[in-house]
Parts: C-alpha cells; sequence; structure tokens
C-alpha cells in the first residue's frame, strides 16, 4: 500500500487554503415538489405560492387623483379540482391535477386556489388597510416537456383565472379576472430541476395582466367609488427562495429542497451603538449546521419603559453542555444525571412568601436588591430528565419540581438600545412531594443560601422594538435526597454541590456543527460606518494558526512548513 507523506499533506491544505479564499456562497431555492412517478412533477405545484417581491395588485380608476389601493398578494392553496372544474376547458377527471392538452401543445390544469391580499390605501384613503382572501379559480396551459430529463424548461400561459369576493363591507364588488380567454395576456414560464432527493425545484413566473373591478358599499370609507383597472404584475415562485426578509428581521419562512433543512441567516449586519442587527444573507441547512444565531431564543416585550420586566416570562433557561448531577450517597462509579430545563415563569408578587422584597400585588419586579438595581420573585418549575449511571443504569424518569426564585439585578438605563447588567440569583429552592423514587428531593441555590450563583443578563433592542434577552446564571446548587422503600434507589441518600450555567437566548455570532474535516468560520467584517458584517460558513480546516479567520497569514505558517518539513 502507498503511503503518503507531510509533502503530499501540506500539498492538500495548500489546495484546501486557496480553494477557501476563492471559493464563492451558494444559496438554495424552496419551492419543491415530489417526481409523480413519471419523471416529472405535477402542476399546479401544490404547497407553493406564487407572489411578487417588487410590485403589487393596484386599484387606480374610479378613486380621486393621487389615490391608490396597493394589495401585496400571494397567490396560495393551490386544490386541484379534477371533474369538479366547471369553468375548464380540458377534459379532467375525478380529484386529476392536469392533463395532456391545452393551446401550447403540453399539458394544462386546473385548479382552485386564494390569492391572500394585505391592502393599503394612499392618499385620500390614507390609513385604509384591509386583509383580503379572494377565492380563484384557474386554468394554465404549459408546453411540453421530456419527462426524465434532470432539467424541464418550457413555456406556460395563465389561459383563465378569476375570482369574485360575496359579502364584503367595503367591496359590494370585486372581480379580478386574467388570462388569455379574457384577452387579458399573461404568458410565463416554469424550470423544473431534478433535486438529489428525487423531488423537483420549481422555478416558475407569470407576468398577468389582471383586470380588478370593484364599486365600494354604502357606509364604508369605498361609498362611491367604483371603476375597473388594468395593470400587469409578474408573481413568481422565487419569491419563496430562502433569503433574508425585506425588514432584515430574519429569513423568509420557506420549504426547503433538502428534508430537514430550514432556511436560516449565514450573514448579518450588527450595529454596536443601537444594538439593531440586520439579515443580509440565508440559507437552506439543517439546523444544527453552521449559521448565525440571533440570540432571539428569548424575546419579550417593551414594558413602556424602554426595557424589560424580568423575569423573561415565557423563556426557558437551558444547559446544553451541562447536567445537574446526585453523586454523593451512591456507589462509586454511579450517578444519577438530569438535564434540565428551568421554565414556567410566574410571577407571585405578595403570594411569593420567601421573597425579601416587598413587591406590590400584582408586579413582577421592584427596585431593591442587594446588586443596587432591581429584584424579581416568581415561581417556575425545573424539569428534570432523569438518567442513571453505573450500578443505576436503566433508571430513567422525568421530574417537574415546583422552584421558587428571587433574582437581583444591577442598574440598567431604559432607553439604551443594549443594556447590559449584573445579576444574581438570590434564592432558588424546589422540593418533591410524594414521588415514588424520591422520598426526599430537594434542590437549593443562591448567594442568600450560601451558594453563590452568580450571572449577567444584556437585553437588545429589536426592530420590533421588543428585547432579546440573552441571560446566563452559573448556579452553585446542592441536591438532597433519599430513596424510597421498594424503589431502586432504596438506601441511597445524600447531598450533592454542584455549579452547572443555565442561560437562555445568546450571543450574537456564529454556531452549529460541520462535515468531518471542516470547521464553522466566523468572518468579521469592519464597515466604514462603525456596524460589523458576520458571515458563517463551514469551511475545509485551514484555519492553523487558530485565529477563526483562513487568510494569508495561514498560508505563511504553510510555507515554513514546506519549507521546513522532509520527506
Amino acid at each position: 500500500m502507498k503511503t503518503f507523506g507531510p509533502k503530499f499533506a501540506i500539498m492538500r491544505t495548500l489546495i484546501i487554503l486557496i480553494g477557501v479564499l476563492a471559493a464563492p456562497g451558494i444559496t438554495n431555492g424552496a419551492c419543491v415538489v415530489p417526481d409523480n412517478n413519471t419523471g416529472t412533477a405535477t402542476l399546479p405545484p401544490i404547497g407553493c405560492e406564487y407572489g411578487s417581491a417588487e410590485e403589487v395588485f393596484m386599484i387606480t380608476d374610479g378613486l380621486p387623483d393621487g389615490t391608490t389601493i396597493e394589495m401585496e398578494g400571494i397567490l396560495m392553496d393551490f386544490i386541484c379540482c379534477g371533474s369538479s372544474c366547471t369553468d375548464c376547458t380540458l377534459a379532467l377527471s375525478g380529484s386529476e391535477c392536469e392533463t395532456a392538452g391545452g393551446s401550447l401543445g403540453g399539458n394544462g390544469h386546473c385548479f382552485e386556489a386564494s390569492l391572500d391580499l394585505t391592502v393599503t390605501g394612499t392618499g385620500t384613503l390614507e390609513g385604509f388597510s384591509r386583509h383580503l382572501v379572494v377565492p380563484i379559480k384557474a386554468e394554465v396551459h404549459t408546453a411540453p416537456r421530456t419527462p426524465g430529463e434532470p432539467i424541464q424548461d418550457f413555456n406556460t400561459v395563465v389561459y383563465y383565472l378569476r375570482g369574485q369576493l360575496y359579502g364584503d363591507p367595503d367591496f359590494c364588488t370585486f372581480i379580478i379576472r386574467a388570462g388569455t380567454d379574457f384577452n387579458l395576456p399573461s404568458p410565463g414560464h416554469t424550470t423544473l430541476t431534478e433535486l438529489p432527493s428525487g423531488d423537483f425545484a420549481v422555478d416558475s413566473f407569470f407576468d398577468i395582466t389582471y383586470q380588478i373591478e370593484f364599486e365600494g358599499c354604502p357606509g364604508s370609507q369605498l361609498e362611491d367609488y367604483d371603476g375597473i383597472t388594468t395593470e400587469t404584475i409578474r408573481i413568481g415562485t422565487s419569491y419563496m427562495e430562502c433569503a433574508a426578509k425585506e425588514d432584515g428581521s430574519g429569513c423568509r419562512d420557506v420549504n426547503c429542497p433538502e428534508q430537514g433543512s430550514e432556511c436560516q441567516p449565514v450573514c448579518v449586519n450588527y450595529d454596536p451603538n443601537s444594538g439593531v442587527v440586520t439579515v443580509l444573507d440565508c440559507d437552506c441547512r439543517d439546523p444544527n449546521e453552521c449559521h448565525v444565531d440571533l440570540g432571539l431564543g428569548c424575546v419579550v416585550a417593551d414594558n413602556n419603559t424602554g426595557t424589560a420586566t424580568l423575569p423573561p416570562i415565557g423563556c426557558e433557561f437551558t444547559s446544553p453542555n451541562d447536567v445537574f448531577k446526585i453523586i454523593n450517597g451512591l456507589p462509586a462509579g454511579t450517578t444519577i444525571e438530569m438535564e434540565g430545563i428551568w421554565m414556567d415563569f410566574v410571577c407571585c408578587a405578595n403570594s411569593c412568601s420567601n421573597c425579601s422584597l416587598a413587591i406590590p400585588s400584582g408586579e413582577c419586579e421592584m427596585a431593591g436588591g442587594t446588586l443596587g438595581g432591581h429584584g424579581d420573585c416568581f415561581d417556575s418549575t425545573l424539569d428534570l430528565t432523569v438518567t442513571g449511571t453505573g450500578g443505576l443504569e436503566g433508571f430513567n424518569r422525568h421530574l417537574a419540581v415546583p422552584v421558587f426564585a428571587e433574582v437581583h439585578t444591577g442598574p440598567r438605563t431604559p432607553g439604551d438600545p443594549i443594556q447590559t447588567f449584573p445579576a444574581d440569583l438570590y434564592r432558588f429552592q424546589g422540593q418533591l412531594f410524594g414521588d415514588p423514587d424520591f422520598c426526599t428531593f430537594i434542590v437549593r441555590g443562591g448567594t442568600d443560601l450560601g451558594l453563590p450563583s452568580p450571572g449577567q443578563t444584556t437585553l437588545r433592542r429589536l426592530p420590533s422594538g421588543d428585547f432579546a434577552v440573552d441571560s446566563f446564571f452559573d448556579i452553585t446548587y446542592q441536591i438532597e435526597f433519599e430513596g424510597c422503600p421498594g424503589s431502586i434507589l432504596e438506601d441511597y441518600d445524600g447531598t450533592t454541590t454542584a455549579t452547572i450555567r443555565m442561560r437562555t437566548g445568546g450571543p450574537l455570532g456564529c454556531v452549529g456543527d460541520c462535515e468531518v474535516w471542516d470547521f464553522c468560520m466566523e468572518k468579521v467584517t469592519n464597515n466604514p460606518d462603525g456596524t460589523i458584517d458576520i458571515r458563517c460558513n463551514c469551511v475545509p480546516d485551514a484555519d492553523l494558526n487558530r485565529d477563526k479567520i483562513v487568510d494569508f497569514k495561514d498560508l505563511a505558517i504553510l510555507a515554513d512548513q514546506w519549507l521546513t518539513t522532509r520527506p
């Protein structure tokens, strides 16, 4: 067998470095439908949506000068109606979706759908807003395609499209028409691309010439207005590509091509002064694959004073890298390990008899505490997934321990976009009653009980006005237990003291795994305006100096190795 020496390894690293420094980014599409067992896909693409990222449906005729009604539209919820499509010119049977025929010499399909419209008035109708869902009947004709080809590219046309509202309080008449059959040409194009899974990615658009006929209802803001507007709009499945939302608040909620993958942020812009994070780019990736963690696992509302009330109701504290443990009182080599989630926070106000603060009834926190800022008292649950090891191999339980907690926090400045302050878990007490295995199970923590549990909290304002919460505590806990007679824990008892870090939310940065020999690289770019761009990608492990940047400094190390390594 031939072996390869250090020179070969260095050459491989050189190739990797050059590739990393030159490789462009890759993005994925999002409208995916299965093979219909004939080597192609059945249309319409069930489960996909057609929309327009840059254009809107319009009503202009019949309104005062300078006034329009603009409607962001999504054509969605396709249903193949088969023989029940009474307006269809094609001979569909049963619940069939498409058949050979149509004006383009290929196939045709008839279907029902919904045109979802977000309506906004301008000019004299400023402030008028509605959400309309218009039931649609449509017929589409497609040119010939070759089943079995990995890429099937063909022309399409909307032959017939009609929808109407009934009983609407503002629109006594609302009819939308489009298609060749109405002398409203609506040509399009579709490309089916076979994926490794065997499914097809659908890239499709139509340049729809539409006509909207409307009449306002008596007593409505649209009273005395009526008219017929004819315009053209391009709608397509490209609207559903994995990409950043237009406002930069996150990624579009789309169906990714690969099963199990999600549209996740891979590049963001961060303003250290305002705390605003803007998503710039997204990609379809496995949830555990390298991506940007926006730190949005815990979001709470502004309490109308420019900050957030604590505890963060609705959030959870976890410890991905550690577990609660019982060691003392068990045989050597035996432990009880407990994955913990601290959750279900409920502000108890005056009913918190263990609280050292005089929190007013109905309030969650107040000024005071040992850190010169605020304090909050609350009830909660410590959810534990229990696993035995060693002599307790096979012992598994789920415990929900009711816990009282008191937290003190340092001063913060309401109104600041980023508010970072120390926190201290002052009291943490919970106990089980009536458990069949643990006749005694008491968990304690907190500075007041001689178990120091310092922490820190950062509130970062989001574009929505809410706050992302990044908070942790290094909890020194004590678990006292005694096993019950007849239980696997019979004759065992003891008290274990240990420390665990529990966190909610998270800092902005790169997280996730990569394939073997790759690593999740964080590339930071400092912009002239003081903001920074953060991009996360899996790259070959060519970071020789371990500074989390693959650049020419690594080439310098490589060159030095090349000169000093012997065959």
